[in-house]
């Protein structure tokens, strides 16, 4: 990931936000900061006509509905960045990818945790450790995918050329989500959001659409979170 990045001037990119929810609205925080904000709009209201307006379009609107927005924004020739999941399968987020290409637009899913200060000593100690541990607070335990989205991607270069899944563990991973703290920490690494830490999301906006960020790794590890995912809800003894 780079870590050479500028703000640039708000007035140099005209962008669209689709999502009213919780996470739209910290989305709308962000971009605010950095560039212009032509409209914003919730999943259900008409959007294609507002997209001549804008060099990128931001999702954040519930999973289910990224499919057909990101493929509508896509077809009328605009960057998009979407929430992650992209989608809900791999095929459906393979497809997404292949329609950027063709139709010669920028495609890029949250990849947050990539943008942590921690990140550096993650990536310092993942391939000389013989077991990783994960754990990460989740109350709900139909959210356990949601993180484990995360720590897939922060996690994908020691497990990216083979898996090994028996669920709850990966190769040498093993995935804890339902401690009874609510820290998110990697082998010692606190990943946990506190006050002290950097504005990861606002730096990977800036990056995103002052084309600095890495768009083909995004792809990879994308696509890579979708398999897995796919791979473990398609197996009946998880």
């Amino acid at each position: 990931m780079s870590q050479d990045w500028v703000r640039i001037s708000k007035n140099d990119m005209n962008v669209g936000l689709i999502g009213k929810g919780y996470w739209g609205s910290i989305l709308k925080s962000k971009l605010e900061q950095i560039c212009n904000l032509n409209f914003i709009c919730g999943s259900s209201d008409e959007y294609i006509s507002k997209l001549h307006q804008v060099d990128w379009v931001f999702i954040a609107t519930p999973n289910d509905t990224h499919y057909d927005i990101v493929k509508g924004c896509i077809e009328s020739g605009v960057n998009v960045f979407c929430e992650k999941p992209l989608t809900p399968s791999y095929s459906q987020s393979k497809h997404l990818f292949e329609l950027a290409d063709e139709f010669k637009v920028k495609l890029y899913v949250d990849d947050v945790f990539n943008y942590r200060d921690e990140v550096i000593d993650l990536n310092n100690i993942i391939n000389t450790k013989d077991k990783i541990q994960v754990s990460w607070n989740s109350k709900n335990k139909k959210n356990n995918f949601d993180l484990l989205y995360h720590d897939l991607y922060l996690l994908y270069p020691i497990l990216k050329n083979k898996q090994n899944i028996n669920w709850p563990n990966i190769n040498n991973v093993n995935f804890n989500y339902e401690v009874s703290n609510n820290e998110h920490i990697i082998n010692g690494i606190n990943f946990t959001h506190k006050q002290s830490s950097n504005d990861a999301l606002l730096k990977m906006v800036e990056e995103v659409i002052n084309s600095k960020a890495n768009y083909k790794h995004n792809k990879l590890i994308t696509l890579f979170c979708n398999k897995i995912i796919d791979d473990i809800n398609n197996n009946p003894n998880i």
